[in-house]
């Protein structure tokens, strides 16, 4: 079985030849519903090696979260409740063998790969709830750069061969928005231009902070957990006792200065980036930055699709790079 995953600080995402799934990047107490009219699903709830609820679910239920955002998290029991739990959305097989590719940040590939690898491969014994009990054996686990997935997720077909020979063989800028960090990366034909490459310490979970600060202080009846606020942001509205918030004005206030921090650090790596064949944008932060960055790129006089959001779904766009990959380096 070939799988791409891509853990982030929001949420986790897979994909495989059973499909692409997301949730949550949280872990928590197992507090089940005891009564329900709406046949909502239970989520996925791990009982072996440890029992725990994760995702969106543990989110709305679980007395208790664990959420990281350190870089030791990559060597935790969350970061491999996180994995395990994506790769049993993929499967249900009680047995299998498994090629994986994932990613860490460009800030922390170089020293990091080693300890990711090492948490990825070797044999996984699982139960999850209403399953048998499950042995996955990851054999291979590849490491590349954040961000070089999205640019294969566009490059690759689902073979993982060259669909688009003009990506494939250009000078691209690819803008890989985060929760916790953007990494800029300079690619000529599918290899790192290292002197063009940072990351940048901004992400998504600073435009909810920032927000939920605005929360605190205009809705100080309600408690909202981080990833209520996030879903808030990308609804722009909450509902406080009863009535809509409209949350345009705080959310503008917290996206404009991030977006403007990423296009002045784009600008000053890539020098103008007049060298360029094109700007890609991904991530899970291109839903909240993305249509800014481009408007500013064009309202200063670059080309119109010059800098884009990458097609589909851009949350998904690295997980589904590292899966394409994974078929390219399976054959």
């Amino acid at each position: 079985m070939l799988a791409g995953i891509d853990v982030g600080y929001s949420r986790t995402k897979v994909v495989g030849s059973g499909g692409r799934f997301s949730f949550a990047s949280v872990t928590g107490t197992v507090d089940r519903s005891r009564f329900g009219m709406n046949g909502r699903e239970p989520g996925v709830i791990l009982t072996e090696p440890r029992a725990v609820m994760i995702g969106d679910n543990a989110v709305r239920d679980s007395r208790h979260l664990k959420r990281r955002e350190d870089r030791g998290w990559i060597e935790s029991e969350e970061y491999h409740d996180l994995v395990i739990a994506a790769l049993s959305e993929l499967s249900a097989a009680s047995w299998a063998k498994l090629t994986v590719v994932s990613g860490l940040p460009i800030a922390f590939y170089d020293k990091d790969k080693g300890a990711l690898k090492a948490t990825l491969e070797g044999e996984h014994k699982f139960t999850r709830d209403g399953r048998r009990a499950q042995t996955f054996t990851i054999d291979r686990a590849v490491i590349i750069p954040q961000g070089f997935g999205a640019l294969l997720s566009v490059c690759l077909d689902d073979r993982g061969n060259i669909a688009d020979p003009d990506l494939a063989n250009g000078a691209i800028g690819l803008i890989d928005l985060g929760g916790k960090t953007t990494n800029l990366l300079s690619i000529n034909r599918l290899s790192e231009v290292s002197r063009e490459t940072e990351s940048v310490p901004m992400g998504a979970w600073d435009a909810v902070r920032a927000v939920g600060r605005w929360l605190s202080e205009n809705c100080p009846k309600r408690e909202y957990r981080d990833h209520e606020i996030e879903a808030a942001i990308k609804a722009g509205k909450t509902r406080y006792t009863g009535q809509p918030v409209d949350l345009t004005e705080p959310i503008q206030e917290a996206l404009r200065p991030m977006a403007d921090q990423v296009i002045a650090q784009a600008t000053q790596l890539w020098n103008g980036a007049g060298q360029l064949d094109a700007i890609l944008i991904a991530g899970g932060g291109a839903y909240l930055l993305g249509q800014y960055i481009v408007d500013e790129y064009e309202a200063n006089g670059y080309p119109a699709g010059f800098v884009r959001v990458i097609d589909g779904d851009p949350i998904f766009a690295n997980a589904v790079g590292y899966w394409k990959f994974a078929r390219r380096i399976a054959k």
